[in-house]
């Protein structure tokens, strides 16, 4: 193997890389466009940020290495900026493990160890592993909520969902839970209403993802359901495509007062409830809210890592068809162990977007 050349791309270089149409064209990218403009408009990225490394080898990519800039916030401290890695490949046919290591120290060193990775790979666990620079932050019980045969089953699968969701909307809908004083809708913009309450809850959280951070989220998700990003998915690593996808911020009000607020997103049959802010002596509520958002959107599955709703919704009649857990974990730098929360989100790091 011939010498590596590192390449490090800023938010200024990334910026500047929209523009430059020979980057664009080349067999195997780093990252895609629809990335680049979320990178640029993240409002916690500096200018001089480092977000994507890359390695060559003679003139080849063989690895690179995704990074999102984030803030750790307390009353006490000036926040701390630390990065999540993401988008982490090597070409394994080209045998470039070095390749792969030195994306990674290099992103270590530029963030002086403030870094940190959720739902890693299991590979990618290894090597954090190797390092003993890594430890396990957050550990997430994921509960997933089978509501009816994946749309891959074909004709089976069509009418399953079609019947899961004719039941569902007996069991929850607008009009039962309009009894309950309650109303539902889509947060289509966080105006002046909305903000205040995301920014109360979001005081809690360590990673303070209040409403300028989720109006950011939302207007630039990772993930698209166009032709222009399905052709671009042949040529990348990572997700970029899905033929279903929509991101679903949902505002709970009880008698005009908002109660909750709610980000889902809906991905190929799939619906993940990705953050949930809203009081403890609500879920009751809130869980009843929840079904209706569940029932309209006809998911094959229902996944979720909030434990108060994930038992709110479990109690009446059954919602579901079946129900699993799996454990997923984050991983970060010795440095970062206030990442670890109360109320943990499952929407942390890149998988917000995905």
């Amino acid at each position: 193997m011939g010498s590596i050349e590192i390449v490090e791309y800023t938010k200024r270089d990334l910026r500047e890389l929209l523009a430059d149409d020979r980057f664009w064209v080349q067999p195997r990218l780093p990252i895609t466009k629809r990335r680049v403009a979320s990178h640029i408009s993240n409002p916690r990225t500096d200018d001089n940020d480092t977000l994507l490394i890359t390695a060559r080898n003679q003139g080849q990519l063989v690895a690179y290495l995704g990074i999102l800039p984030d803030l750790i916030m307390s009353d006490s401290l000036e926040p701390m900026k630390f990065g999540w890695l993401t988008a982490w490949w090597a070409d394994k046919e080209g045998k470039s493990r070095t390749a792969a290591t030195m994306v990674l120290l290099t992103a270590m060193r530029k963030y002086s160890n403030r870094v940190a990775a959720s739902f890693p790979s299991r590979d990618a666990i290894r090597v954090y592993d190797a390092t003993k620079q890594f430890q396990q932050c957050a550990r997430f019980d994921l509960s997933y909520f089978v509501l009816a045969l994946p749309r891959s089953f074909g004709v089976a699968g069509s009418f399953m969902g079609w019947v899961a969701g004719v039941k569902n909307s007996a069991i929850s809908n607008r009009r039962k839970v309009g009894k309950r004083g309650l109303e539902i809708r889509t947060a289509d913009s966080l105006d002046e209403g909305v903000a205040p309450f995301i920014n109360r809850w979001a005081a809690t959280d360590p990673l303070r993802r209040d409403a300028s951070c989720w109006s950011w989220i939302l207007k630039f998700p990772w993930i698209s359901a166009s032709r222009e990003d399905e052709a671009e998915q042949k040529r990348y690593a990572f997700s970029v495509f899905a033929k279903q996808f929509r991101q679903i911020p949902v505002l709970v009000m009880r008698r005009g007062a908002i109660i909750a607020f709610l980000v889902l997103t809906f991905r190929d049959g799939r619906l993940y409830l990705k953050y949930a802010y809203y009081d403890l002596n609500d879920v009751l509520d809130v869980a009843a809210a929840l079904k209706v958002v569940i029932a309209e959107v006809n998911p094959w599955v229902f996944v979720s890592a909030d434990p108060a709703l994930n038992v709110a919704l479990r109690k009446g009649f059954p919602f579901y068809l079946a129900r699993r857990k799996k454990s997923a974990v984050v991983y970060s730098a010795k440095v970062l162990p206030s990442l670890v929360s109360s109320r943990p989100q499952f929407g942390v790091g890149d998988i917000i977007f995905t």
